[in-house]
Order: structure tokens, then sequence, then C-alpha cells
């Protein structure tokens, strides 16, 4: 397995799906709203993309984020408990934010994810927008929640459920990290 923080391993797997859908760099740049230069340099695992970038990426070549999930190792696979420290990661080397898979894997009904965001993180660059609903409860912290343009302010304790196919972002205004767990139906990441 290559290392979960790889920057290879992500441009790897988005240059093999981008190739088999047939698309070129250029077209990609286009249908996600990146440069065509930047796409290069993630595909050869020289740059380094954010969270939001690896997202536009994704949904413009109708991929799930689950993708960049690492593998859990076959001796710790279990179809109904996962431990605190089997929690499969998102492949995605961004500071801001940390992802853990909460379920065994992405082929349940429901999906279950925590999240954590830096101080004065957002994903505002490249809103989510997928089918079903989401529900998320703030652990720590503050965090704003963008849901079709309307600003929603959840403390620790607060929870918010929406419809998930509205364009949606989330922005971490504190001094704080904000730690939170979202349950998705069906699964999209």
């Amino acid at each position: 397995m290559e290392n979960c923080n790889s920057i290879s391993y992500v441009g790897k797997i988005l240059q093999e799906r981008r190739v088999a859908q047939g698309l070129s760099v250029h077209q990609l740049a286009k249908k996600s709203g990146i440069s065509s230069g930047l796409i290069s340099q993630i595909e050869r695992g020289i740059a380094n993309p954010s969270l939001n970038t690896i997202n536009s990426l994704t949904t413009a070549l109708g991929l799930q984020l689950g993708l960049f999930f690492e593998d859990q190792p076959e001796e710790e696979k279990s179809d109904i408990v996962i431990h605190k420290n089997q929690r499969r990661k998102l492949r995605v080397d961004d500071p801001n934010f940390v992802y853990e898979l909460l379920t065994p894997g992405l082929d349940h009904t429901l999906e279950f994810v925590w999240v954590e965001s830096a101080p004065g993180s957002s994903t505002e660059g490249s809103p989510f927008c997928h089918k079903g609903e989401e529900c998320g409860l703030v652990l720590e912290g503050t965090l704003e929640v963008y849901l079709d343009g309307e600003r929603h302010i959840l403390k620790a304790g607060d929870s918010i459920i929406f419809d998930s196919s509205k364009p949606h972002w989330y922005h971490n205004p504190g001094p704080e990290r904000v730690s939170s767990v979202w349950a998705i139906t069906p699964p999209s990441f």
C-alpha cells in the first residue's frame, strides 16, 4: 500500500480515471475549473492539491472522494465495528482537513465520517453537491455551513440535516480546530 499522504498516489489515480474516460488534460480543466498546468502537476505528483481541488476534479470525472480512502489491512477488517485506530483516512495531504471513515466501507446505504477542519479552512472554492441527505453534529468548535447560499452557524452540540443536492460548503471561522461527524446517505465520498 502506498503512503496515505502520497501526492503521487492521488495524481496517478486521477490520471488513470481521466484517460479511461478519454479526456485530455485540457478537457478536464474546462469541466473542473482547475487549470491544465495544475492538473498536469498533480498527475505527475509534483503538486500537493487541496481537498477543494481534488473535489472539483473528482466531481468533473463523476467520481467519489471515497476513492482516496486508504485501504484497511485484511486482518483488521470488520463488517460492523471500526476501532479508532482502524479508521480509513482520506489520502489527500491537505493540512486543513482530516477525513476518517467511521463505517467499514462505502458499500452500505449510510456513510459515517469524522471530519476535522483547521482554523480558517473553507471548502468555498468547490462546494459539494450530490444526491441524498447529510446530517452533521459539531463536537468541538464552531462551524459555518453554507447551504444554497444561506449561512448556518453550528457550535459544539449543534446539528444540521439537509438535502445534499443543494450546493453546500463549510467554513471554520474560529481560532480552534472543528471536530464533527457526518452521516451521508447514500454514500457520496
